[in-house]
């Protein structure tokens, strides 16, 4: 008999793997509806369709470009992010999305048996990369919900296991809130090891608060803290999920060497293109912005009338609970009408609670109607 191959693996035990989500053509299929009717409210994506600069530039790319490679050095799109944050081009690090990015500063930093804390809930991925590069994940999970480890718990943890990273989710994914920068330097300045601050979400927080997005990033640390690296995505406020595109912002000393570490061509030529249209229009992209952190606010509004605890939240999405521990009842009941949301497993912490996005109007009146639909049906207001 042949030996078996798995032998030849590394580390032979299958690895835990993030979650496939379900296509909208599987949902309809659930949901017994037309593609069409869908809404995914469970994907933190921007609601109302691309930005009308995306969509121009979208349709104005030349397709004789697919057939050549790109600029390897993003000289036009680092140059751009380079500018709007006040740092060298040299500094900023393209990839496919965020979750390229964690892999990258995962296998860069960590290995086989080292540390990595990881405050919880957050962000899957960060604990699935460590994971797959071997590491020992040291997950800190709140007390509650809405209150967020200190950072006495986190430095604790992270000298106790002497790890080597630390990641800091900031607006967190899902409970909404944000460190306070002065959180995030205390962290760094007081561990021996790699912070990275994950940002996706931190031009909403910025239009929530009225507050310009430098002065809320963590990217103005970095130079009194050699070991902060400061994650951002063109997923969330700027509508390209789709199109894969992230940022890692590095000191100084680290530049040369992450640009050797990261593959050379991640991003397409298409992708670059639609980025540079989003970030030419800040202004079109802010009022997007501005439009769906006013839904938010009124998603959370029409729900707390209904008895429902709503998290309070910098982001474009709410962790709610609905009364009575329903929250899998309302899932399946939204879900029957094409509408997803985030719903958990019954042994998280997050059993109870849903995760909202919030889309275009339109989208969320259909939302608000369905959850009073059910409310009616099933007595889940709470009263």
């Amino acid at each position: 008999m042949a030996p078996d191959p798995r032998r030849l693996l590394r580390r032979p035990a299958d690895p835990a793997a993030y979650p496939t989500e379900p296509s909208d053509d599987e949902i309809a299929a659930m949901a017994g509806r037309p593609v069409d009717e869908i809404v995914r409210f469970d994907l933190n994506t921007l609601g109302g369709g691309p930005l009308p600069a995306v969509a121009a530039a979208h349709a104005s790319f030349d397709t004789a470009r697919s057939v050549e490679y790109g600029d390897q050095q993003y000289a036009a799109i680092r140059g751009r992010l380079a500018a709007m944050l006040g740092v060298s081009p040299e500094r900023v690090a393209i990839g496919a999305g965020a979750d390229e990015l964690i892999r990258l500063v995962t296998r860069l930093v960590a290995g086989e048996g080292d540390a990595v804390v990881i405050p919880v809930p957050t962000f899957g991925m960060f604990g699935v990369e460590a994971g797959l590069a071997g590491c020992t994940t040291l997950q800190l999970p709140r007390h509650e919900p809405g209150l967020r480890q200190s950072v006495d718990e986190i430095v604790d943890a992270a000298r106790r296991s002497a790890a080597r990273l630390v990641w800091v989710c900031s607006p967190n994914n899902p409970t909404g809130d944000a460190y306070p920068l002065d959180e995030v330097a205390a962290i760094a300045a007081a561990v021996e090891a790699i912070v990275v601050v994950d940002e996706a979400y931190l031009e909403f927080a910025a239009d929530s608060l009225g507050m310009a997005t430098a002065s809320l990033s963590a990217i103005g640390l970095q130079p009194r803290l050699p070991n902060l690296l400061v994650l951002r995505s063109m997923a969330k406020a700027y509508g390209l999920a789709g199109a894969r595109i992230g940022y890692l912002v590095v000191p100084d000393w680290l530049a040369e060497r992450v640009n050797a570490e990261r593959l050379p061509l991640p991003v397409g030529s298409h992708t670059e293109a639609l980025a540079l249209a989003a970030l030419a229009d800040e202004d079109g992209a802010a009022d997007r912005r501005r439009l769906i952190v006013h839904e938010r606010a009124r998603i959370g509004e029409a729900l707390a009338a209904l008895g429902w605890q709503v998290l309070p939240s910098v982001t474009n999405f709410l962790l709610v609970r609905p009364p009575a521990g329903l929250a899998s009842v309302v899932a399946g009941g939204l879900l029957r009408r094409g509408l997803v949301v985030r719903d958990y497993s019954p042994d998280s912490s997050l059993a109870a609670w849903l995760r909202i996005t919030a889309r275009a109007p339109h989208e969320n009146d259909r939302l608000l109607a369905a959850v009073r639909e059910l409310a009616a049906e099933g007595g889940l207001a709470g009263s």
